[in-house]
């Protein structure tokens, strides 16, 4: 538990204290802290939902980002409306069913979700990279879900907020196949090969979808690719029959 000292050096550091100074003393409309919570827990436990989320004090509240004239009370907004009901599942998580499970060895506790469980820094909880290229995908074609990956990697990448590996792509290319639009699928993994020049997975992935698209010879370099990289590669032997099945 931290010292008092401590608390105020920690709250100084993210908090400005022209800021803190607007931030009153007695609390009103409490609903899932504590009535009695004391300042500096207060503002210490706003500052780790905001860091969740990677929002400020105005995302919830009423009031200008300096704070003052703040009304830090009302609950006009509807982000703080859906935060209470979200803190209220994050508890009953942790109390319900979290307790169940193993303590985490390192620290001997048990586990715990918190908002940044899901949201990992961003306000909307990031989606599986499939799903939210492929919403990309339906509204603007494939055109539009290539450059909203190179965006979410250039944004999120470092943060690791999305899974950015090779099986996202694939899987997403298999769907656009399956949809019958084997060539959006060839140019969506030919960006991913600018990532993964080395995957013999998107390789083999190429070559069946050049394979659903008629394009035998194009399907037998990409096959070729993927088999010089990894010669054991099971998607590339199921590519391999596919082809060899085509040219019957």
């Amino acid at each position: 538990m931290l010292r008092p000292g401590l608390v105020t050096l920690s709250l100084a550091i993210f908090v400005p204290l022209g800021a803190l100074a607007q931030i009153p003393d007695d609390f009103t409309n409490l609903k899932v802290l504590a009535p009695d919570i004391e300042k500096g827990q207060l503002v210490g436990t706003m500052r780790d939902w905001a860091g969740g989320l990677g929002v400020r004090c105005t995302y919830c509240h009423v009031g200008p980002d300096n704070l003052v004239g703040m009304d830090f009370a009302s609950d006009d907004k509807p982000t703080k409306r859906t935060a209470r009901k979200m803190l209220e599942m994050a508890r009953a998580i942790n109390r319900e069913l979290m307790a169940d499970l193993p303590t985490v060895e390192e620290s001997r506790r048990h586990q715990v979700v918190s908002c940044h469980t899901c949201h990992h820094g961003i306000a909307k909880p990031p989606r599986q990279i499939r799903a939210a290229l492929g919403s990309v995908y339906a509204d603007g074609g494939v055109e539009a879900a290539v450059a909203e990956y190179r965006r979410l990697r250039d944004e999120h990448f470092a943060a690791g907020r999305y899974d950015f590996s090779e099986r996202g792509l694939f899987g997403l290319a298999q769907t656009l196949v399956e949809l019958g639009s084997p060539l959006d699928a060839v140019k969506l993994l030919e960006m991913g090969l600018e990532y993964y020049p080395g995957s013999a997975e998107l390789n083999a992935s190429q070559a069946m979808a050049y394979v659903a698209a008629g394009e035998l010879d194009e399907a037998e370099l990409a096959l070729d690719k993927a088999l010089s990289l990894d010669p054991d590669s099971r998607l590339a032997g199921f590519a391999k029959q596919q082809l060899e099945s085509a040219k019957q």
